[in-house]
């Protein structure tokens, strides 16, 4: 019979022992975009690799598009309280101030942008059409923190769940989005042709 005879005793190796094939399975999940720009951040910071430029990606989302209101006006336009811009106010400082600090990190400019476009792509699909309907504005403030928060802050917490510097949470994201009003990128007002 198959296998008879055959006895291994006071056996040691520095691997596997087997009477037979050994299969072994690698379960790695490849490395998405955002967790390799996390890990090239942490890299660029811990070497202090500084990048002198802005990148083109970015610079489309800091450029102040045609539009002659600020950021108070278009937020008091989308139906905000004079609480709600004052606390508005303060979380795109927040955020201006984290963008302001890793502004010389390539990767920083590059997650910044991505989610920036993200940000943007999500409030125009979810967010706008409710503006243009003169929807409620609690509905459309709810649809916000539903349809854009919570799904760029879901993202975040898996794609950097390793980042110790940047460590956006919802507040950080909420001020990318008035950070995009004062920039023209969004609108909380049906303004036509703007």
């Amino acid at each position: 019979m198959f296998g008879d005879g055959i006895r291994q005793k006071n056996v040691t190796a520095g691997g596997d022992i087997a009477g037979r094939d050994i299969t072994h399975v690698h379960n790695y999940a490849p490395i998405t975009w955002y967790q390799r720009k996390f890990q090239h951040l942490a890299d660029e910071i811990e070497k202090d690799l500084r990048y002198e430029k802005t990148i083109e990606d970015l610079e489309y989302f800091e450029t102040i598009l045609d539009g002659q209101r600020g950021l108070e006006e278009k937020l008091a336009d989308g139906g905000h309280t004079t609480s709600e811009i004052s606390l508005a106010l303060r979380q795109k400082q927040k955020f201006a101030k984290k963008q302001e600090k890793y502004k010389n990190y390539e990767s920083a400019q590059w997650i910044n942008s991505h989610l920036f476009a993200e940000i943007l792509m999500k409030f125009n699909d979810c967010i706008k059409p409710m503006i243009e309907a003169n929807e409620d504005r609690h509905k459309i403030f709810s649809a916000v923190y539903k349809n854009v928060i919570d799904l760029i802050i879901q993202k975040l917490n898996v794609e950097g769940a390793n980042d110790d510097y940047l460590c956006y949470d919802a507040e950080d994201v909420l001020g990318m989005v008035y950070y995009l009003t004062g920039r023209c990128q969004i609108n909380w007002k049906d303004y036509g042709n703007v």
